[in-house]
C-alpha cells in the first residue's frame, strides 16, 4: 500500500540508480572562514535525491542563512527503484523520516535503508552553486563535491557534521559546503 501511495504522489517514476557509497577524506589542517565556516572532510558523492525541503524565505531557520536545502537522498541498494518505491519519505525540522509498511520490511534491503540514506544540509560555496541547488528535483540522480563542514556562528551557536554515513537520529546530518553539483548520466 505505501509504495502504491509514494508511486501516486511521483511526478516522476522511481528512478533505479546504481550509486557507490559518498567517499570522504579527513582534512589535516583545518581552517575557519569569516563566516565561522570550518572545513573538516573532502567529499564527494553521486546520489538518488528521495526528497528536498527548502528553508529559505518565510520557512527560514537561523541555520537557513548557511543551508537554506535539505535534500534527503541515498545511495546502494536503498537508490533502487524497487527498494526506495516501498519507502516513505519526509522531511520537517531539518529531520527525514522513513517507514515502510509490514510487507516491506521482509526485503533486508529496506531493513537497511537508514545505512544507506541521510539528510544533507546543503550550504551553498557560492551565488552560482546556490541557483544550481535550486534546480533539483525529486528523482534526480545528482553528483555533489565539497566539504564536510563545522559551523561557528556569530551568535554562538554551533553546528557539527556528520563524519560517518551509518548513523542515525539526532546530530547524523551532513552538512556540505557544495562547490560544484551535477546530474549523474
Amino acid at each position: 500500500m505505501f509504495a502504491t501511495l509514494l508511486l501516486a504522489a511521483c511526478s516522476q517514476p522511481p528512478r533505479d540508480a546504481v550509486v557507490p557509497e559518498p567517499r570522504q577524506y579527513i582534512l589535516d589542517e583545518v581552517s575557519t572562514d569569516a563566516r565561522g565556516i570550518r572545513k573538516v572532510a573532502t567529499f564527494d558523492a553521486q546520489v538518488l535525491v528521495l526528497s528536498l525541503h527548502s528553508y529559505g524565505g518565510v520557512m527560514g531557520d537561523r541555520f537557513s542563512a548557511y543551508a537554506p536545502l535539505d535534500l534527503a537522498v541515498a545511495w546502494g541498494d536503498a537508490a533502487r527503484a524497487d527498494v526506495h518505491s516501498q519507502v516513505s519519505i519526509s522531511q520537517s525540522g531539518r529531520f527525514y523520516h522513513w517507514r515502510a509498511g509490514p510487507e516491506a520490511w521482509q526485503d533486508p534491503r529496506v531493513r537497511d535503508f537508514g545505512r544507506h540514506s541521510a539528510n544533507w544540509h546543503l550550504v551553498p560555496a557560492n551565488d552560482d552553486i546556490a541557483a544550481e541547488l535550486k534546480a533539483i528535483r525529486r528523482n534526480d540522480v545528482v553528483r555533489i563535491t565539497g566539504h564536510l563542514v563545522d559551523i561557528d556562528a556569530p551568535d554562538g551557536t554551533r553546528y557539527r557534521t556528520s563524519r560517518t554515513r551509518g548513523d542515525q537520529g539526532a546530530g547524523a546530518c551532513e552538512i556540505i559546503l557544495v562547490s560544484d553539483i551535477g546530474p549523474v548520466a
